[in-house]
């Protein structure tokens, strides 16, 4: 199993996806996971959770659009799932995604601007939820991504109702 993480957006959103990253790393210890994102201080983060693998820093907004393709061609079929970090909602995001060519594609369908977004590219999805914490929804994702039924994340830090 291959899985890619895309932490597009900014710092805090990579790490409201933390939780359900080491729900996947304590699920599938061998699997490889790496992490695409497109800012540094998410690259720094990421690098010291010690959760991925790798953690692939390629900052699409200024590299522009043909390095981006050939970019995003380059690592096309290298994954067998992929995982857009909650909340993503941007029509790139989900095209990135598509173009990966990932088989299990996970993405929140958004209760707003889903299908002008492009959400439909995805696969695997849960619909958004607005009185859960991101957290939980990015849970949410993984479990169902990978039919994880125990989740075992501190209680304390990450109640999650069954």
């Amino acid at each position: 199993m291959k899985i890619l993480i895309l932490a597009l957006s900014g710092i805090g959103d990579a790490l409201m996806f933390t939780p359900a990253a080491k729900l996947i790393r304590d699920n599938f210890p061998t699997a490889k996971m790496d992490a695409l994102v497109m800012f540094g201080g998410v690259k720094n983060m990421y690098d010291r959770t010690g959760l991925f693998d790798e953690v692939i820093h390629f900052d699409f907004m200024a590299k522009g659009a043909i390095a981006s393709l050939k970019f995003v061609m380059k690592t096309r079929g290298k994954y067998s799932h992929s995982i857009s970090v909650y909340p993503s909602n941007r029509k790139e995001y989900n095209a990135i995604q598509f173009l990966l060519g990932a088989k299990q594609r996970g993405q929140v369908k958004y209760l707003r601007a889903d299908t002008s977004n492009l959400g439909f590219l995805n696969n695997v999805r849960i619909t958004e939820d607005d009185s859960l914490h991101n957290v939980k929804e990015n849970v949410g994702l993984v479990k169902k991504m990978f039919g994880i039924t125990d989740t075992t994340l501190h209680p304390l830090l990450f109640p999650l109702k069954q």
